[in-house]
């Protein structure tokens, strides 16, 4: 037990260590990105690819410590970061295209947040919420000019309303460490998203790119993040085995929310 205890400890102090890493590597890039004239294609790639590679860092943890069978829901958050990547790369040239693989990463977001806590009513009602005020925005804002795109994005704000308000109703739920992170990191993209509206189709100010940006690398490193802290508090393989012969000095693991009704 006490040598379970020792690795545990090690394997919390992996996961910090690289976790803080991955923090100040994106905010380095995030900064030479906003900062410098070097092409987007270079800073804006690495930036995202390193929320990318949080995401596969918590991942190996997650399926190292407690097992692939246990953890296979995480393979859709990572697919939903991986997504959010190939979005950033192609915004670049095609906006359109773009915002295809971003809608695709909600959806991968979404099915991933559905399947951590049954859907609810409170969940449509946060996401009706949400989609009718940006659609209020899309079609009343007197200074937007969409160029013909507007039907993207409403279409677009319908489906990041619903993974937002997925994610809030979840902590509305459920106020659990893991549904608080995820609904920050949700809160931060749909805000930086709106603020990417502005960018592109208004020109009141060049600061909507400095605040688009400054919050989007937070929200998706907080949803990497979260493919770890989910599951922190599971009993690893290796303890269960271990405890198998003695279950009656094993501590109940505690519930990850996943099977809540």
């Amino acid at each position: 037990m006490v040598a379970n205890n020792f690795m545990q400890k090690n394997k919390l102090s992996i996961a910090l260590i690289g976790n803080i890493i991955f923090a100040i590597l994106m905010i380095i890039a995030t900064v030479v990105f906003l900062a410098t004239d070097i092409t987007p294609y270079i800073t804006k790639t690495i930036a995202s690819a390193l929320f990318v590679l949080c995401g596969v860092f918590n991942l190996a943890l997650v399926f190292y410590k407690w097992g692939i069978k246990k953890c296979w829901q995480a393979w859709i958050m990572l697919l939903g970061l991986i997504f959010a990547f190939v979005g950033d790369v192609v915004l670049i040239s095609n906006f359109v295209l773009g915002a295809v693989f971003f809608a695709i990463g909600h959806i991968f977001f979404l099915i991933y947040f559905c399947l951590y806590q049954k859907i609810k009513w409170q969940d449509i009602v946060i996401a009706l919420v949400i989609f009718v005020l940006s659609l209020l925005l899309i079609l009343l804002f007197p200074q937007f000019d969409f160029n013909g795109m507007q039907v993207v994005a409403i279409i677009y704000a319908l489906v990041i309303s619903m993974m937002l308000g997925k994610a809030v109703g979840n902590y509305v739920v459920n106020r659990s460490v893991v549904n608080l992170i995820i609904m920050l990191g949700a809160i931060l993209f749909f805000f930086s998203d709106a603020m990417l509206l502005f960018n592109v189709f208004t020109d009141i100010s060049p600061l909507f790119d400095y605040f688009c940006i400054s919050t989007y690398y937070p929200a998706e490193y907080l949803l990497a993040l979260s493919i770890y802290i989910r599951y922190a508090y599971l009993p690893s393989t290796q303890s269960e085995q271990t405890g198998a012969s003695d279950k009656s000095n094993t501590t109940p693991a505690i519930n990850d929310g996943a099977s809540q009704s």
